[in-house]
């Protein structure tokens, strides 16, 4: 598939609740121009090598699985401390199958079954920025990823649960859709633009390969499915132009994410250009 859309159509086809289906899919037209915002800058930053600041700048800023792991394993908490006040049995099992299915979100990036997605991204991170200096806060960038961060937050502290939910199911739609777009991207770069030995192409970014096939996508259905739990056991009702509402607010804050963080790459390309034609002279 050769962009975003087509990839999370094909996800949101799998959902069975026809309103959700239309808002998903209304948001991602609404927001077209973001989501081929956020493809030209894979397309234009995987067609060039960088230099050892650049690189440094967008491995620092472009990841952080730990993170928004911990967001989602504290919602998942909260559902459980719902599910342990309830007084009636069948709410109580629908509560804990929701909590358990949110938790499928979080199991291959806290570890379980394997290596946590944050131990990978950095060892991706290094092999790919030549050290571990990308990890120093100078390179990071504030301010970005506003809306990411505020869905943290709200998973963490919201006092509604339900819209917890519903405002995290196009981050996992999302992730899904930028990790299968940008993956054949990152293995050009490798091969093509890097130049890496084709024997390393599987450990390099293998932080890119656990996060294809049914990892991300799994991740959506589990949270999808959550929620219709959810919705059955406090009888909430979905207020779909919220999920409208929210998808085009990550699309086009990831895509002014993204705007920012191609402008600070080029800076600090010229800065190693300019650093390396003064080593030459001198």
């Amino acid at each position: 598939m050769n962009s975003m859309r087509k990839i999370v159509d094909a996800e949101i086809a799998l959902v069975s609740n026809p309103d959700a289906r239309q808002a998903l899919s209304d948001s991602y037209t609404q927001a077209a121009d973001a989501a081929q915002s956020i493809e030209r800058f894979f397309e234009d930053f995987t067609a060039r090598a960088w230099g050892d600041q650049a690189r440094r700048v967008f491995f620092r800023n472009w990841r952080s699985p730990g993170t928004g792991a911990a967001s989602f394993c504290a919602l998942t908490f909260r559902l459980l401390e719902a599910a342990e006040k309830s007084a009636q049995g069948w709410q109580r099992e629908l509560l804990y199958r929701c909590a358990t299915r949110l938790s499928e979100v979080s199991h291959e990036d806290v570890g379980i079954g394997g290596t946590d997605h944050q131990r990978l991204y950095d060892d991706f991170a290094t092999r790919l920025a030549g050290s571990d200096e990308w990890k120093l806060d100078r390179y990071h960038i504030p301010g970005l990823k506003a809306f990411v961060g505020f869905s943290r937050y709200y998973r963490q502290n919201g006092d509604d649960l339900g819209r917890a939910m519903i405002i995290s199911l196009p981050e996992e739609l999302y992730n899904h859709g930028e990790f299968s777009f940008a993956a054949a991207k990152f293995s050009r770069w490798h091969r093509d633009v890097l130049q890496r030995p084709e024997q390393s192409w599987k450990e390099d970014l293998k932080f890119i390969h656990d996060h294809l096939g049914d990892t991300e996508r799994g991740h959506f259905a589990s949270l999808v499915r959550g929620f219709e739990d959810y919705c059955s056991a406090v009888a909430f009702q979905p207020d779909w132009s919220l999920l409208r509402e929210a998808n085009v607010g990550l699309l086009e804050d990831m895509a002014e994410y993204y705007r920012v963080l191609f402008k600070r790459l080029v800076e600090a390309d010229a800065r190693d250009r300019s650093v390396a034609r003064e080593r030459a002279i001198a």
